[in-house]
């Protein structure tokens, strides 16, 4: 139950997480930044971060699939019809290792979503797209993570992608999501505090939160 409960969690939080990347890319939503994300404006044709936003969006639907529960799919008619119910603990810990896996990917391209995001409004608020000036402390350091990372250098007269095919996105991807289950990483470093906060918040112990935080943690340290 507590790994059905874990992977539908894991499946809500992508959902929650493709609406806020879905106002992210819509002017009537995000206060005024650009469509789709896009760093240089002038250029006839210029996608932004809509392929990405396509990608996230194909993720989440899998991950809510992924969260369907294992509790009512018991298997039947064992030992010669003397187990009628057996454990789906070890199908429902394959899936939720699955889902985890799948999720590290989907929160690499959130960040990458919100790093090209606050460059962006960075320009707009204090002509910089250096976003560090308006950002709190945790925040700048999971920024500088980010862009550690996936080596893109800071520049206040660029966002992270200005023009399309300047990066390989698909890559910077792949080397988040590999930060993500890397306990010497910078982002686990500049995320350790939230965590933290988050499991001695006032939750209850057996929470999905805590679950997730704790499976996270779990996996990071490959057991």
């Amino acid at each position: 139950m507590s790994m059905d409960r874990l992977r539908q969690s894991i499946g809500l939080m992508a959902k929650h997480l493709d609406v806020q990347i879905a106002q992210l890319v819509t002017p009537e939503f995000s206060n005024g930044l650009p469509s789709c994300l896009i760093g240089n404006q002038d250029r006839p044709v210029n996608m932004g971060l809509k392929g990405l936003q396509l990608c996230g969006n194909s993720i989440m639907p899998y991950l809510l699939f992924l969260g369907q529960p294992m509790a009512d799919r018991f298997a039947t008619h064992a030992e010669q019809y003397n187990q009628n119910v057996n454990s789906m603990g070890l199908t429902c810990a394959q899936l939720a290792r699955q889902s985890v896996n799948v999720m590290n990917q989907y929160i690499a391209v959130c960040l990458l979503f919100v790093a090209q995001a606050v460059d962006l409004r960075g320009k707009i608020h204090f002509n910089t797209y250096d976003p560090r000036l308006y950002l709190s402390t945790s925040t700048v350091q999971t920024y500088e993570a980010v862009r550690t990372i996936v080596q893109a250098e800071i520049d206040s007269s660029r966002p992270y992608l200005w023009d399309d095919g300047d990066r390989a996105v698909d890559k910077d991807i792949a080397k988040l999501a590999g930060s993500l289950v890397d306990e010497n990483s910078p982002l686990v470093a500049a995320l350790h505090s939230t965590v933290k906060q988050l499991r001695h918040s006032k939750i209850k112990p057996d929470s999905s939160l805590t679950k997730i935080c704790d499976y996270g943690s779990n996996t990071t340290n490959g057991s």
